[in-house]
């Protein structure tokens, strides 16, 4: 950048910059619900354009299907996802966007060059971790509908605290020739790993979605 304000730190890696915003936790919590289906709301609506990217925790082995971010551009309300029914479900979850909100009474702001705030000292921000892009296939089984449920997993452990970005999985997966599957998140915490599936009726075998992981910043 020409001018503006820049920050460092000790890795000589840039954390605060005027031009450019950061991912900032606009809202936290906890949930718990049933598989049959939860619904989690924001205490006020979201007014990024694109939706905003919701990461969750599981405290116990969890399977996450039925994914939404509830609302429209503008008005982002939630967000919903089912799992096994019968099973107990709970964990935290923290929505993020690359927009700050005026929060602090004293502090420090940044705007960029258009007026729009990029930090406030107040707003936590969290910071992308790892992801996951490379999947080894465990093979397929039929549902009780008929239809086939593929499986994958790679190796990364459950056991660092980071929180699973939910947009991802509440994609469609495209298939082969004509109809889409449905996309499942396991957390497996048996075997301390994150098992992805598919279910459809015509599905590749070979999985590209990625599974991204992040973490507020204290």
């Amino acid at each position: 950048m020409a001018y503006g304000f820049m920050f460092k730190n000790n890795s000589d890696v840039v954390t605060l910059d005027s031009e450019f915003a950061r991912l900032v936790v606009l809202e936290k919590g906890t949930w718990s619900g049933t598989g049959s289906g939860v619904y989690v709301p924001f205490s006020k609506a979201i007014t990024t354009d694109e939706p905003p990217l919701v990461f969750i925790r599981s405290d116990l082995s969890s399977t996450f299907c039925f994914c939404l971010i509830r609302g429209s551009a503008g008005a982002w309300t939630g967000f919903s996802f089912a799992g096994i029914v019968g099973s107990a479900t709970s964990g935290k979850w923290f929505v993020a966007a690359f927009k700050s909100v005026p929060t602090a009474q004293f502090g420090l702001r940044i705007w960029d060059g258009n007026a729009n705030l990029l930090f406030d000292s107040g707003t936590p921000c969290a910071q992308f971790t790892r992801t996951i892009t490379a999947w080894t296939y465990l093979g397929s089984s039929s549902t009780s509908q008929g239809v086939s449920r593929l499986s994958w997993t790679a190796p990364s452990s459950l056991a660092n605290g980071d929180f699973m970005m939910l947009n991802n999985i509440a994609m469609d997966m495209a298939g082969v020739v004509s109809r889409q599957g449905n996309m499942y998140a396991i957390f497996d915490y048996a075997n301390d790993r994150i098992v992805m599936q598919a279910v459809g009726v015509d599905l590749p075998t070979a999985l590209y979605m990625p599974v991204v992981f992040a973490k507020p910043v204290s």
